[in-house]
C-alpha cells in the first residue's frame, strides 16, 4: 500500500486546489454510496455531480479561463466561470480543448438532471445503485483526463486513513447541538435559531452540525454555524483546516449569511501549524474555533468573529 499511497499523495499535491477539491467530493461521494442506504445514496449522487462540476471549473481555471464573454441583449458582459450553467460548462471546456465523447455528455448530463430533481423537491425517486456506479466511472475518466490522478485509486487509499468519528467527539457535538436548541442567539422569546440540524451536506461537505440564524428585526446579523469531527486517524493538519475554511467561506455567501463561525473538532489533537492558524485567525468574517473535547483544551485568536464564536463552540473554560 505504501508504494502506492506516496507517489499519488504527491501528483494530488501537486494539483490545483480545485482539482484537488473535486476528487475529495468524488472520494467522499463513494464512501456515501457505499454504505448503501437510501439517504447516502441521494448524497451520494448530489457530490458525484459537484465532483463533475468542481473538475469543469477546475480545467477552465488550469487553461487560464477565468470569465467569458456573456450577450445579454444588446449587451456584452463578461461572466466568471463559476456561474456559468452545467452546458456551458461542458462548451467552453470542450471548446477549451477537453475531450469529452457524446455518450459521456449524455450520461454526464441526465446525471445533472437526476440531481437537480432531487436536490429541488421535484422527485422522491431515487436513481438506481447502478446507475449512480455507472455516472461515477464517466466523472473518474473525466477527472483522470484533466488531472492524471485516478479518483477511485485515490478513494482506496484515503479509506485507510478514515475512522468512525470517536465518542468524545460525537458526545461533544450532541452537548452543542442541545445550546443551539435551548439558548436563544439573542433576547429570549423574541429569537431562535432558525435552523440546528446534525449530519448535513452543504458545500460538499458533511457538517456534524449545522446551525443557521436568519435576520429576526432588529437584531439582524445572519449567523452561519459550521462544526465539523475529525475524521481521521491523526491529528488535524493545517492544510484540512484551510479546506474546510474555503467551504464555510463559500457556504458563507451562497446562505448570504454576513458571518460564519467553524468549529473543528478533534479527540485527536491538532497539528502544531493547524494551532498557529487558529491562533492567528484574522476573524473578519469568518470565526475559527479548534476544540479537543478529550483535553478540554481548545485553540482561537481574541479577534472579531473568532472571540465571537469561542463563546458559543466551547462549553467549558
Amino acid at each position: 500500500m505504501d508504494a502506492l499511497v506516496k507517489p499519488l499523495k504527491g501528483k494530488f499535491l501537486s494539483l490545483l486546489p480545485e482539482e484537488r477539491e473535486a476528487i475529495d467530493v468524488f472520494a467522499f461521494s463513494q464512501s456515501l454510496l457505499e454504505k448503501g442506504g437510501d439517504v447516502e445514496r441521494r448524497f451520494s449522487l448530489i457530490c458525484l455531480d459537484n465532483s463533475f462540476e468542481l473538475i469543469l471549473r477546475a480545467y477552465l481555471q488550469k487553461r487560464g479561463v477565468r470569465t467569458v464573454k456573456w450577450k445579454k441583449k444588446d449587451k456584452v458582459m463578461e461572466l466568471a466561470v463559476v456561474h456559468l450553467n452545467i452546458n456551458d460548462l461542458l462548451g467552453y471546456s470542450e471548446r477549451a480543448g477537453l475531450r469529452i465523447e457524446s455518450d459521456e455528455k449524455r450520461a454526464l448530463l441526465l446525471m445533472h438532471e437526476k440531481r437537480n430533481a432531487l436536490y429541488h423537491g421535484k422527485t422522491i425517486m431515487l436513481p438506481a445503485k447502478r446507475d449512480i456506479e455507472a455516472w461515477s466511472t464517466v466523472v473518474a475518466n473525466l477527472i483522470l483526463r484533466v488531472t492524471c490522478i485516478d479518483p477511485f485509486e485515490y478513494f482506496k487509499t484515503k479509506e485507510y486513513e478514515r475512522i468512525a468519528i470517536l465518542p468524545e467527539d460525537l458526545e461533544y457535538v450532541s452537548n452543542l447541538e442541545r445550546r443551539f436548541k435551548t439558548v436563544a442567539p439573542y433576547v429570549s422569546k423574541f429569537t431562535w435559531w432558525s435552523e440546528v440540524q446534525r449530519d448535513v451536506i452543504e458545500g460538499a461537505e458533511k457538517w456534524d452540525l449545522y446551525v443557521h440564524y436568519r435576520p429576526r428585526w432588529p437584531f439582524f446579523v445572519p449567523t452561519l454555524v459550521l462544526v465539523k469531527c475529525n475524521q481521521y486517524n491523526k491529528p488535524v493538519s493545517k492544510n484540512y483546516v484551510e479546506n474546510l475554511e474555503s467551504k464555510a467561506y463559500f457556504l458563507k455567501n451562497e446562505k448570504k449569511a454576513w458571518r460564519v463561525w467553524l468549529g473543528i473538532i478533534s479527540s485527536l489533537g491538532f497539528e502544531k501549524d493547524a494551532i498557529i492558524r487558529a491562533e492567528d485567525h484574522e476573524g473578519k468574517v469568518l470565526g475559527l474555533v479548534l476544540i479537543n473535547p478529550k483535553k478540554k483544551t481548545f485553540y482561537h485568536s481574541s479577534r472579531g468573529q473568532c472571540k465571537k464564536a469561542r463563546k458559543w463552540l466551547v462549553l467549558w473554560g
